[in-house]
């Protein structure tokens, strides 16, 4: 014999639908923001590298600390 289940409310079924879709919104949402902040971090790293090549190359002060270690 099979177990009989409850139908499940259909108000309570389309509220489970609308918090769940809200959710999976709000960690795309996060996730693109991480995305975001990932992408600010990479490009101020590339800056900062640019830079320091530059001051190497031009013969800044810097180089001379760059070689001693």
């Amino acid at each position: 014999m099979n177990p009989e289940y409850p139908v499940p409310d259909p108000d309570k079924v389309k509220q489970t639908i609308a918090r769940s879709r809200r959710c999976r919104l709000e960690m795309e949402l996060a996730g693109l923001q991480l995305e975001e902040l990932i992408s600010q971090l990479d490009l101020n790293l590339r800056q900062q590298r640019l830079e320091r090549i530059k001051q190497i190359i031009n013969g800044s002060p810097i180089e001379s600390q760059v070689l001693s270690h």
